[in-house]
């Protein structure tokens, strides 16, 4: 992995010849400073030590040194936690397994023939890592400090390239204990290769209708009991919330306009443009040029009527309100207009009565806008393209972007208005209104923003009205009811929330509600205080508190009802079955929905049964019966099924090296990829108590 491609650059050094080769590693940041109160309070167990605030900050400390970043960077405690497992866990490991780096290989890691790749990426070659090491002595330093943290960090990465080495020497020796014996060659051959014939007998589930089956808890918690080993589940807290967003409201949007209205006059009057936008705006931004085509919407509507020096606005935008003055207004080779249409469709192929009809139709709607008729509640009715949605508007666009009718009776119109004659094109007929005429202008505009939002007035009526829902909810009842009071308020839920989890559902910081919910005194029913959390106020009910362990009715329920709904549909098709001399005669007992066929090689490593499907316990039972046998009726994955072994084919071969070879890779592969890190953290308890901080 690479140490440093996540680094936050804040502190980066820059030293002569060896700048490049240093300039990643030389980047640090703030170190973790905790907030969790006493330093000695327990944050968790590892082995049967504990863990404390403490230890953590160490390690956090630690694992900034090593991979840069400062802040609240939930990623860097994971870490930081991780290197505690591995200093109490994976190091004795290797310390019993005699597993150990010497001074000549750690030589050899860092400046030696057998460089680390990580000491590679960071300082590219030996003579770099030189030269930094001298440096860590010299006087080029801005301060003792600052060099002290930069041995800190240089410590650290030492200590990660030992680390590594030594898992991966641990990792090869567990490899070397990896042996594949003759016979479990010749197993893995025979699997792959040795074919029965088979006839069966199938039943599928879904013949059988669900409706036809009750299932009770009582048959649930039964088949619970009798498989609790197979369902472990860890800790979990399910909770309803509510998120009350702290958004403006049409007063606090008011109070902007009104703001900007009295600005308006002292921005007419400004001398220095750009010192005036810099003061006043909340994305302040230089002046600059806009085509006409970019122009906000409410200064492109009245663009042929705009003027240098004055200042328009307020308009909305974006996230609230904007005075536009206009400085300069230039000639522009790109010559646009704006301007809607309501298209009645008649293609060319049409016959000439259909053309007729939609000719006939436009000129009626003509004169009725020509009356008075809104032309946006026209084009929403007749008109026969994508444009009617939105009254008809086509935007801007310039020359050669329509076809010749349609753009020739928009640019020879000198004045807005609705043209006074249908358009013909081979879309159809069109009723044309010209918005903007054509012009051929840009505009150097300079912008101020006012961002709308929710003033303390509002924010404080949004809290009580979080806090009355609070108040009142003292169970899923009473919050939901609570709740119908607030229409516009979002209610989320979230099942089985782990301690460690960092987000929610719909928030990116939950970290506060996630301690909330697994203090030691939680009980289901509970509802929260306020949190204030990403500009939102959040109330959280405890719905369910779910435990380490064995799983409950309610953990499980839907998956357990399609267990049992399995077993009691093949319960009711093995009652359905009489003996009979073979396959044929005991499906013809059953009835249409008993199958049966013949799947000429079937192979136990696939499953698979041709004209079945996956049945890996059949496939398992059919290569136990010897040519001529069958089995009693199993219970499948997707219905009940007899096979029978009408003959087998072996496969072996003189030699089973090769094939001894692809399990040994395959068993390394294995180990390598997380086999042996799951093993040592299952091989002691470990207790994460992170949440509560």
């Amino acid at each position: 992995m690479g140490v440093f491609n996540k680094i936050n650059e804040k502190s980066g050094i820059v030293v002569g010849v060896i700048a490049l080769g240093l300039g990643l590693f030389l980047i640090g940041g703030d170190l973790f400073t905790s907030n969790s109160g006493s330093s000695t309070e327990k944050v968790g167990e590892i082995d049967g030590d504990n863990i404390t605030a403490e230890d953590l900050r160490k390690a956090m400390i630690k694992a900034e040194n090593l991979y840069g970043g400062g802040g609240a960077n939930y990623n860097m405690e994971d870490l930081a936690w991780n290197q505690l497992i591995f200093d109490k866990v994976y190091k004795e490991a290797y310390e019993e397994a005699g597993i150990t780096l010497s001074e000549e290989e750690q030589i050899d890691l860092l400046e030696g023939d057998n460089m680390s790749e990580v000491i590679k990426q960071q300082f590219g070659s030996k003579e770099q890592l030189q030269q930094f090491i001298k440096y860590l002595d010299s006087d080029q330093f801005k301060s003792e400090e600052e060099r002290q943290a930069t041995i800190i960090r240089w410590k650290a990465l030492k200590e990660y390239v030992y680390n590594e080495r030594l898992r991966n020497k641990y990792e090869n020796v567990l490899k070397k204990t990896e042996y594949v014996t003759k016979a479990e060659a010749k197993r893995y051959y025979s699997n792959m290769n040795e074919k029965v014939e088979a006839k069966y007998l199938y039943i599928p589930y879904y013949s059988v209708k669900d409706s036809s089956v009750t299932i009770t808890d009582e048959m649930l918690e039964s088949y619970l009991k009798k498989h609790q080993n197979e369902y472990k589940v860890e800790a979990g807290r399910s909770i309803e919330y509510a998120i009350f967003n702290n958004t403006p409201n049409a007063k606090d949007s008011a109070i902007i306009r009104t703001d900007l209205a009295k600005l308006k006059p002292e921005f007419v009057a400004a001398t220095n443009d750009s010192l005036f936008v810099k003061a006043n705006s909340d994305a302040a931004s230089e002046p600059a040029y806009m085509p006409i085509s970019q122009l906000p919407d409410a200064l492109s509507k009245m663009a042929n009527e705009l003027t240098i020096d004055s200042v328009y606005g307020p308009f909305p935008y974006s996230t609230g309100f904007a005075l536009s003055k206009i400085l300069k207004i230039e000639s522009d080779t790109n010559v646009m207009a704006r301007a809607s249409h309501i298209l009645f469709r008649a293609n060319e192929t049409d016959p000439a009565d259909k053309k007729g009809e939609a000719k006939k139709q436009a000129e009626t709607i003509l004169k009725e806008i020509q009356n008075g008729a809104s032309f946006e509640k026209m084009a929403a009715q007749y008109g026969g393209d994508g444009t009617a949605s939105r009254g008809g508007d086509l935007g801007w666009f310039g020359k050669g972007q329509m076809v010749k009718p349609f753009e020739n009776a928009i640019f020879n119109a000198n004045k807005p208005g609705v043209l006074p004659y249908i358009v013909e094109t081979q879309f159809g007929y069109h009723i044309i209104r010209i918005d903007v005429p054509k012009t051929g202008r840009k505009y150097l505009i300079a912008n101020v923003l006012k961002n709308v939002e929710a003033f303390d007035e509002t924010r404080d009526s949004i809290y009580r009205a979080a806090d009355m829902v609070r108040a009142a909810a003292t169970d899923t009842a009473t919050f939901r009811n609570e709740l119908k009071k607030y229409p516009s308020v979002m209610k989320q839920e979230q099942l089985n929330i782990e301690s460690t989890a960092k987000t929610i559902n719909g928030l990116t910081d939950g970290r506060e509600i996630v301690k909330w919910i697994y203090n030691d005194d939680r009980e289901v029913g509970d509802a929260s205080y306020v949190f204030t959390i990403e500009d939102k106020d959040i109330v959280v009910l405890v719905t369910s508190i779910r435990e380490k362990g064995d799983a409950r009715l309610a953990d499980v329920k839907d998956q357990l009802k399609a267990k049992v709904m399995i077993e009691e549909k093949a319960a009711k098709i093995k009652s359905k079955l009489q003996p009979g001399a073979d396959l044929t005669a005991i499906a013809k007992a059953y009835g249409t929905d008993a199958l049966t066929g013949t799947a000429p090689d079937v192979i136990m490593s696939s499953g698979m049964i041709n004209g079945v499907g996956y049945e890996p316990e059949a496939v398992g039972t059919l290569f136990g019966l010897k040519p001529g046998k069958r089995s009693e009726p199993l219970t499948g994955d997707n219905g009940v099924l007899i096979v029978e072994c009408v003959k087998t084919t072996p496969a072996e071969v003189a030699d089973y090296a090769q094939f001894q070879n692809q399990i040994q890779q395959q068993r390394n592969s294995r180990i390598g990829f997380g086999v042996i890190d799951e093993a040592l953290r299952k091989s002691v308890e470990i207790l994460d108590l992170r949440y509560r901080f």
